[in-house]
């Protein structure tokens, strides 16, 4: 908000400035002659602003003076710029015309600046605040006027445009509401920066961001932009318009900043679900640029900003749309009125997800219990309301149908701990009672059949429950560990398909691309001699060497610590600076004859990768190495019953040292 000790608010004192423009009023040269005139009028329009919210402009104090036009300029530029403090103060405020003919995108149609004049009174403590506040609000509303009657958004393609222009011309700045609004406080008597900077301070920097807490626009900081008129950026809060301006961002970062970077070596193929979820590749593609850049750079920062804001955007839409969908479910099983099966839950058509799953069993108002036989595992839901309902078809099932499944999930999920009522109770321990019947001993049955005692005594029931209950855990076990047992084979499957369809895509693009598979050598197991061609600048290559210095001493690091290090491990260590896709061809372009390969035979599940390793590493322990695998492959040939992973892994180093070590110069 605007600060009421502001310099660029203060005035003379009020009988001080009376004085003194007396004093230049009376003049012998009369070069000032009426200017104590033109002040008196200033200040009787000031006094009366609290009553009707208007300062006078040049044509009202001329007016009113009777001053021709140039000298009243004059005087209140002299008033306001040349004396030692200022003895008037000149203001700015916007007034919305809604009934103007123009351009609906252009402001200016229906917005218009007017320059105004302040004498603060004897009241006002020698600042203007009270009346550049009062200001502020007016122009405010007017802004809020126009932006929510007339205001007409660019569309799409012409943002994409406008977008694209502004890089271009290093201007990125021109596409912000702030300068928008900014250029509607053109003042024309504003000469100087300094007084340019004035009008900023007092009207433009508190109305901004008053706009912001009324919503209309959104703002956000990029800290990193080169330029001041970077830094703070304020945006229509349009969620459409915001939306808009990031595809505009990813359009102009997908067709002129990274194939200019891909021309460069520096990036490898990207496929198009790279750029639905983009934030790794964008840090990526910011790791390369610097200042130099310009506002190519300050669009990549600001695409991040925004990416992040949407991504919580839709977070949070995701949220409240599951929120809603938890809440339709838990209306549908309050009126359901019995157990429910969870398996046959739907939302929008579709099964349960994990997460939408573990959503809903946390509602405090349900009841959960597993239930299992020797052929099916089931999980059931009850909606607390809905005990005594489901007690009653219970009741109804097992008289129709001889099925106690209900009575049993009911008693697993202890509903008679919920239950105030003890008509549902009884009920419940009733056919609960008729249902353990058939858990008697065979004779026992038959006698009270004869009998016509067909009844379960209060003393039967607990052992026969704890009999249930143990067949009940066991079942449990065995049908769990059959649904894990399934998942894993199917999450295996999936896993193989996806890396086969992988290694397919990678085949075909290596094909496709001559100059990359030309220098493979390194990376593909040394069986090339030639190094690959890196060329650019000095910066750039001093990017790509600290790239592979950081991998080789990941590789090195893991060696030491034993571990088999493959392209899955290092993207773990590089945190997200490389997509698995990206280091690949980094590698091959780059890594030359630095970096060596080698795949483990016979082990494809658990070493799907070829395993990587540095050439500084190899001649520093490639001999030792050898001797280690050499005695791990004859200790294992010479076992009884050898360990056919740790056989495969030191035959295929065995294999790979013995073809590289003697090439390898000391």
């Amino acid at each position: 908000m605007l600060d009421p000790n502001l310099p660029e608010l203060k005035v003379m004192d009020y009988t001080a400035c009376l004085q003194k423009v007396q004093a230049m009023d009376s003049r012998g040269d009369f070069s000032y002659k009426g200017i104590y005139k033109v002040l008196l009028v200033i200040f009787e329009w000031t006094d009366k602003f609290l009553q009707n919210k208007v300062l006078p402009n040049v044509e009202q104090i001329e007016r009113d003076s009777s001053i021709d036009r140039d000298r009243t300029e004059n005087y209140v530029i002299d008033l306001s710029y040349k004396q030692n403090p200022a003895i008037i103060r000149k203001l700015n405020v916007l007034e919305f015309h809604p009934n103007e003919p123009g351009d609906p995108e252009n402001p200016k149609t229906f917005i218009k600046h007017n320059t105004v004049f302040a004498r603060p009174t004897t009241s006002d403590g020698g600042t203007a605040f009270r009346y550049a506040l009062g200001l502020n609000e007016l122009s405010t509303a007017a802004i809020k006027g126009w932006f929510n009657e007339k205001r007409k958004y660019v569309g799409k393609e012409k943002m994409r445009k406008v977008i694209k222009a502004a890089v271009d011309s290093n201007r990125l700045f021109d596409t912000y509401a702030s300068t928008e609004i900014g250029n509607l406080f053109q003042c024309p008597y504003d000469k100087t920066k300094v007084q340019k900077d004035a009008t900023i301070i007092i009207h433009l920097k508190p109305i901004l961001k008053q706009l912001v807490d009324d919503k209309i626009l959104f703002f956000f900081r990029n800290d990193s932009a080169s330029r001041p008129a970077n830094k703070s950026v304020f945006l229509y809060n349009k969620p459409s318009e915001i939306a808009d301006r990031y595809d505009g961002y990813i359009d102009y970062t997908k067709n002129t900043i990274y194939p200019a970077l891909k021309n460069l070596g520096v990036m490898g193929e990207v496929t198009e679900d790279s750029w639905n979820s983009p934030r790794n590749l964008l840090m990526e593609i910011k790791g390369y640029m610097n200042d130099s850049y310009g506002d190519q750079k300050t669009l990549i920062e600001e695409c991040l900003v925004l990416n992040e804001i949407i991504e919580k955007d839709k977070e949070r839409e995701e949220k409240q749309k599951r929120k809603q969908q938890i809440d339709d479910l838990m209306a549908f099983l309050a009126e359901a009125g019995r157990i429910v099966e969870v398996n046959l839950l739907r939302v929008s058509g579709e099964p349960l997800t994990d997460e939408f799953r573990a959503s809903l069993l946390s509602q405090p108002e349900l009841l959960y219990t597993e239930y299992a036989d020797n052929k099916i595992y089931n999980e059931f839901i009850l909606h607390k309301s809905c005990i005594p309902q489901a007690i009653e078809s219970a009741k109804r099932t097992f008289q129709i149908k001889h099925s106690d499944l209900e009575i049993r999930v009911l008693n697993q999920m202890n509903v008679t701990l919920h239950l105030n009522d003890e008509s549902p109770k009884r009920l419940l321990e009733e056919i609960e009672a008729q249902s353990l019947f058939q858990f008697l001993p065979f004779f026992t049955r038959i006698w009270r059949m004869i009998m016509g005692s067909m009844i379960v005594h209060k003393f039967e029931i607990p052992p026969i429950k704890a009999r249930l209950q143990q067949q009940l855990n066991k079942d449990l076990a065995s049908q769990k560990a059959k649904k894990i047992s399934q998942e894993k084979e199917r999450l295996v499957k999936a896993r193989l398909k996806d890396r086969e369809e992988a290694e397919k895509d990678a085949e075909k693009k290596s094909k496709q691309s001559q100059q990359v598979a030309a220098s493979t050598s390194g990376f593909n197991g040394g069986e090339e001699d030639s190094e690959p061609v890196k060329q650019g600048s000095p910066e750039e290559e001093k990017k790509w060497k600290e790239s592979i210095e950081s991998i080789i001493r990941i590789l090195d690091e893991a060696w030491e610590f034993g571990v088999y290090p493959d392209r899955e491990y290092v993207l773990s260590k590089l945190n997200g600076k490389f997509t698995e896709e990206n280091l690949i061809f980094f590698l091959k372009k780059f890594g030359g004859k630095e970096i060596y390969s080698f795949p483990i035979r016979n082990q494809r599940e658990k070493f799907p990768w070829p395993i990587l390793v540095s050439t500084g590493y190899l001649k520093r322990h490639g001999k030792k190495l050898l001797d280690k695998v050499s005695a791990e492959s004859d200790r294992q040939r010479s076992e009884k019953f050898p360990n056919q992973e740790k056989f495969d892994i030191a035959e295929s180093q065995l294999d790979f040292l013995n073809r590289i070590l003697p090439r390898l110069k000391p």
